[in-house]
């Protein structure tokens, strides 16, 4: 069955994976962030801009990280100045956490992002659909491999 075209997409994500694998080891050295907090930094920065509180708690469960990893998360990314925490207006137990540059471009820690929003602006609407459910699929194999 090799030449196929579903081989060549069983060939495509084996290759994303080393890629990604290879993007991963370098990526600390070119941003000074880890992964964790690149990923934080973008859910913060795209919370803020719609709105949507953040909490350490919302960082730990969008990030799979246990609350006492999120809350040291938010408190180096404190120290470097990138996010504020703040007491929550109504709930006195609860912070919230947003950036401390409101035009903060999240794909200046992440160049590779513009890229690839470039690559997906890139495809037709019918085509964009196939591809992004198809990725949904791909990240939830992921994930059930890796809960």
């Amino acid at each position: 069955m090799s030449g196929t075209a579903t081989d060549a997409v069983a060939l495509a994500l084996e290759r994303l994976r080393v890629a990604e694998a290879r993007l991963a080891r370098s990526r600390p050295e070119r941003s000074g962030l880890t992964s964790s907090e690149r990923n934080a930094m973008r859910f913060i920065v795209e919370s803020d801009r719609t709105s949507t509180e953040v909490t350490p708690m919302s960082i730990a469960t969008r990030l799979y990280l246990s609350p006492s990893s999120a809350t040291s998360l938010v408190d180096r990314l404190v120290a470097r100045d990138l996010v504020r925490v703040s007491s929550h207006p109504s709930d006195r137990r609860k912070k919230l956490v947003s950036p401390t540059d409101l035009d903060f471009d999240p794909d200046r820690i992440d160049p590779l992002t513009t890229s690839l929003r470039a690559l997906a602006g890139a495809l037709s609407e019918a085509d964009a659909r196939v591809v992004a459910e198809f990725l949904e699929h791909v990240v939830d194999a992921v994930n059930a491999t890796h809960p």
